[in-house]
């Protein structure tokens, strides 16, 4: 009885029932018993994959390829993260606002903007004025002269011109400094490891207080999550704790993702690159498609 119940034992039972089962199937039932054992010889510990049920048949691939260049950033690193608003602006007689992600992100972190300050995630959807500035809301909750500069001066720094010779990205890099972590993608920075190494301590709280999640994160969340797609060899990993990092749930949940039920059916790559789900982010200030092998394992980056 012992042997019976004995974890290893039940463990070769489970391997010798699935070759079984696997014997004689079709290449791709094959292929994903491939992908089984492999997951077993990996240092990070083992979770369940879902299986994903689409409603939709999957767009032809050269349709999804055409998506994928239209949507790799090729464009200067130093300029990868720059948001050009320039609706009122233009009606003042003034130059656009060139906001850069990257000088920010080095002091704070998403969710201070986008959580406590309740920027919007999409451009113009907040619907800024200079007065919200001067009343001390949005960008004058910093820029009042103490944490930042303030807004009723210098104003050059943040309208620039577009023809400008002045390579207004310049002055981004070198706030940046030399002693980040590099990828060969978006901005060249990785900041999920900047933080992780400690090169960079971002502040989740204009206060300086380090303000707790507004969900703790469950037990079974620890992990990355991994879901399958519609190519049957290629995974998707998601890691909560990585996001963490940087947001709260409640910038993601329920909003871009709902959490009533498992699974997301209309969530796919095509809805990814024209900017919804993950494309919210990841196709304007977090690493762009480019970098593949972060979401998919087993796939090469595109650069």
């Amino acid at each position: 009885m012992f042997l019976f119940f004995h974890p290893g034992f039940l463990n070769r039972l489970f391997l010798l029932f699935a070759l079984l089962a696997f014997s004689g199937c079709s290449d791709s039932r094959l292929g994903d018993f491939d992908l089984f054992l492999a997951r077993q010889k990996r240092s990070e510990p083992a979770n369940p994959i879902f299986q994903k049920q689409y409603t939709t048949p999957s767009v032809p691939r050269s349709t999804l390829e055409s998506l994928l260049n239209m949507s790799l950033y090729q464009g200067e690193a130093q300029k990868y993260g720059d948001v050009i608003m320039q609706e009122r602006s233009v009606q003042r007689g003034m130059g656009p606002v060139v906001f850069s992600h990257q000088t920010h992100r080095i002091r704070f972190t998403c969710q201070v903007c986008h959580l406590e300050l309740e920027f919007s995630f999409q451009k113009g959807e907040s619907g800024i004025t200079r007065e919200d500035y001067l009343e001390g809301r949005f960008c004058g909750s910093c820029h009042n002269g103490e944490i930042a500069f303030s807004v009723r001066y210098s104003c050059n720094l943040c309208h620039i011109s577009k023809d400008s010779p002045d390579d207004y990205s310049g002055k981004r890099r070198a706030a940046a400094g030399a002693n980040l972590p590099g990828q060969e993608y978006g901005d060249g920075v990785n900041w999920v490891q900047a933080v992780q190494t400690g090169a960079i301590a971002p502040q989740n709280s204009l206060s300086g207080e380090n303000i707790p999640q507004s969900i703790p994160l469950p037990n079974h969340l620890e992990l990355p999550l991994r879901w399958t797609t519609r190519e049957p060899r290629t995974l998707v990993r998601f890691p909560h704790k990585e996001h963490l990092l940087w947001l709260d749930c409640a910038n993601c949940h329920p909003d871009i993702f709902s959490i009533e039920q498992m699974g997301t059916e209309t969530f796919d790559k095509e809805k990814n690159l024209y900017g919804m789900f993950c494309g919210t982010c990841h196709m304007t200030v977090a690493f762009p498609m480019n970098g593949c092998n972060r979401c998919h394992p087993n796939q090469k980056n595109m650069l």
